[in-house]
């Protein structure tokens, strides 16, 4: 697992990753928004996430891979300022 520190407070999640493509991670849970940050500084907001699925994100053993595979291409996102 690559998770380097994680904070929970309140419905979110912040999670700062270890991987060659990915910074960091904040899932909100009342709204099912997961946004993602990559090592270059842009940000993309992935709508209608479950937490389940947030949760098996988390704890997988490459974050990076299972972002790639199970959620990149399968949710609808936007890029954030």
């Amino acid at each position: 697992m690559s998770i380097k520190k994680e904070k929970i407070s309140g419905e979110m999640i912040d999670v700062t990753i270890n991987s060659s493509s990915l910074k960091s991670a904040s899932y909100d849970s009342l709204s099912e928004r997961l946004t993602i940050t990559f090592n270059s500084g842009i940000s993309y907001e992935y709508r209608k996430i479950p937490m389940l699925l947030f949760t098996k994100f988390r704890l997988a053993k490459s974050q990076g891979t299972y972002f790639n595979k199970f959620i990149a291409k399968e949710f609808k996102f936007k890029k954030l300022d």
